[in-house]
């Protein structure tokens, strides 16, 4: 493996897929494989000095194809295997030459943010891009078995994500005294782009049961994004101001998750969640919808409570009977950091990935 090199091709996604391939290519790289970065020009900040733009489209363009592959070109002809992160970044990969093997890394399993509930496999294109591939790679048990419906077994692979645990950068006073919180009230976060995909009017209306029981108990969604006039209306609406609040963005969301004491997800789907790899490895109890990383975190044992999709009363039921059993919520929070610290460590998540290419380099 010390003589591998293994080019890492980003599409024009931004977000947890970057921190995912940053943290992933420098471990790679502790472990002696090199792993060069390539990717769209706004997606390379921070990648490092060996990132080079390759101009991966974000449509359907033949002239943005073939511009990217001809970008390709010169860094392929260096690789041993070319692992592609999403399946814009594949079908880059598979036009072009010289062949080298092809693993592919499925981040998320939406097609786009437009699609709603429509999975990425249901379009013909990205169904051929999963069938010509080397590897699919599945970041979560829950999306390999969906892959599984249109990739054979022998293909496709499970890798969680190699995620170091956090460090808050100050102490959990200071950010409560900030979001206005007394140090003994009950906190509840959610850290979360204001989306559509992560349902936040179904958190909304579950914390107003929340906090008829717990009027102390206090919420705070940390994040931004184009829902957030129509989300504060309806904090207004459901007069739930006086517990709840929307904080806007923070530079580091890991500060506020670490003053919680749970923390709580309701998105529709969920790829390999940043924001649950750091709940779980900092020992907070985490209240999320059955998507993404959640099955294979959080059980009711371990790490937190799962609850269904679009359910109010099952989130406000699951937040209440937390905030209601601190001891509970605690030993939780401790079981979970135990075990997402064992799946999340580098080497062992890295290792995994450099398994697979040890499978498609002969």
């Amino acid at each position: 493996m010390s003589e591998m090199t293994a080019l890492q091709l980003l599409g024009p996604s931004t977000g947890g897929i970057r921190v995912h391939v940053a943290t992933l290519a420098a471990g790679l790289e502790d472990l002696g494989v090199r792993a060069p970065v390539v990717g769209p020009r706004g997606v390379l900040d921070g990648l490092g000095p060996q990132a080079g733009e390759v101009p991966v489209p974000a449509g359907l363009s033949p002239l943005g194809w073939w511009r990217a592959r001809t970008a390709l070109r010169p860094w392929r002809g260096e690789a041993d295997v070319v692992h592609t992160h999403g399946l814009k970044a594949a079908w880059t990969a598979l036009g072009g030459r010289p062949r080298r093997p092809i693993v592919c890394t499925v981040h998320n399993v939406v097609l786009d943010e437009s699609a709603g509930r429509l999975t990425r496999i249901q379009r013909p294109l990205e169904r051929q891009v999963l069938q010509r591939v080397d590897r699919v790679v599945a970041l979560t048990t829950s999306m390999a078995e969906e892959l599984g419906a249109f990739v054979p077994a022998a293909r496709l692979r499970v890798a969680l994500p190699a995620s170091r645990p956090p460090e808050p950068s100050r102490p959990a006073g200071e950010v409560r005294r900030e979001l206005g919180v007394a140090p003994d009230a009950p906190l509840v976060v959610c850290a979360a782009r204001l989306h559509p995909q992560k349902d936040l009017p179904t958190l909304l209306r579950a914390w107003r049961l929340v906090s008829r029981e717990r009027p102390d108990a206090q919420l705070r969604i940390v994040g931004d994004g184009p829902l957030r006039a129509e989300l504060e209306a309806e904090v207004a609406r459901l007069g739930i101001g006086g517990t709840a609040a929307l904080v806007g963005h923070v530079p580091r969301a890991v500060d506020h998750l670490a003053a919680a004491d749970v923390a709580v997800m309701t998105s529709i789907w969920e790829g390999a969640s940043i924001v649950l790899a750091e709940c779980t490895q900092l020992g907070v109890p985490v209240v999320s919808t059955p998507t993404g990383m959640a099955a294979d975190l959080l059980d009711g044992e371990r790490g937190g409570v799962l609850v269904p999709v679009g359910d109010h009363e099952a989130v406000a039921a699951a937040l209440a009977d937390l905030l209601g059993d601190p001891e509970r919520a605690r030993r939780l929070g401790e079981r979970g950091r135990e075990h997402a610290r064992r799946v999340f460590e580098p080497r062992r998540a890295i290792g995994a990935v450099a398994d697979i290419y040890r499978e498609v380099v002969q």
